[in-house]
C-alpha cells in the first residue's frame, strides 16, 4: 500500500469539522441523553449525510404545534477531495408533518414530511446578485450562492424502545428550484435522476 500523499491528509479545517462532528455524536449518544430527565424539550439536534448541505452537516432545531412543524439551522462541509474545493454551506429548513404517526412494531413511522430548505454557499466565487463586471446580464439566470430546495421524506422514531427513545432516523429527497425549472424547460437533457439529492440523518430530542 502506497504512502498517503500530502493532498490526502486532512486540512486543519477538515480536522476541526471532524472533531466537532464526533463530539456532537458522542454528546447525543443514547447513554448521554439518558442522563437527562425523561421529559422532552421542543428542541432537537441532527447529524446529516449529504442532502445539498455538504458531505456532512450538523444542525439544531425546534418543533412546534405538537410536532407538526420543525425548523432547523444546519452548517455543512464538503471536503476538497470530494467537491474539488473546501465548501461551507449554511441552511435553514422548515418541515411539515401532515399525517399521524404509523406504528410499525416497536417503531413510529412518519410516512410523509414536506419541507423547504434555503441554503447559502460561502465563498467569493459564489454570488447572490450576478456581478455585471464578470458576466453578461442573464448569463447564469440564478444566484450561485443562494438556493431554494423542495424536499420530501419520512422518519422512523424509536420512542417506544427503552434507551433509544430520543432517537430518530430520517431520509429526505430534495431538488433545487433551479433544477426543477430547468427540468420542466428541457426534460430530455436533464433527467429526473440528475435533479434529486438524497439525505440521511439522525435526529435526537434534547
Amino acid at each position: 500500500m502506497g504512502a498517503m500523499t500530502t493532498r490526502e491528509l486532512p486540512t486543519n479545517m477538515e480536522r476541526s469539522f471532524i472533531i466537532a462532528l464526533v463530539g456532537l455524536l458522542l454528546m447525543l449518544s443514547p447513554k448521554a441523553v439518558l442522563s437527562q430527565e425523561n421529559a422532552y424539550s421542543p428542541y432537537h439536534a441532527k447529524v446529516q449525510y449529504a442532502g445539498s448541505i455538504g458531505f456532512a452537516s450538523v444542525g439544531i432545531g425546534r418543533s412546534f404545534f405538537d410536532e407538526k412543524l420543525e425548523t432547523d439551522l444546519f452548517v455543512g462541509y464538503l471536503p476538497e477531495r470530494i467537491g474539488g474545493d473546501h465548501i461551507w454551506t449554511a441552511a435553514l429548513k422548515a418541515t411539515a408533518i401532515p399525517f399521524k404517526v404509523i406504528p410499525v412494531r416497536s417503531l413510529d413511522w412518519q410516512p410523509l414530511r414536506l419541507g423547504l430548505q434555503l441554503g447559502h454557499t460561502f465563498g467569493e466565487e459564489y454570488f447572490i446578485v450576478e456581478p455585471r463586471d464578470k458576466y453578461e446580464k442573464g448569463y447564469y439566470g440564478f444566484p450561485t450562492a443562494l438556493h431554494l430546495y423542495l424536499q420530501l421524506g419520512g422518519q422512523l422514531d424509536f420512542g417506544r424502545i427503552p434507551k433509544l427513545d430520543r432517537l430518530g432516523l430520517y431520509y429526505e429527497v430534495n431538488t433545487s428550484a433551479e433544477y426543477l425549472i430547468s427540468y420542466i424547460q428541457n426534460p430530455k437533457y436533464l433527467g429526473l435522476g440528475k435533479i434529486f439529492n438524497l439525505a440521511l440523518g439522525v435526529r435526537v430530542r434534547l
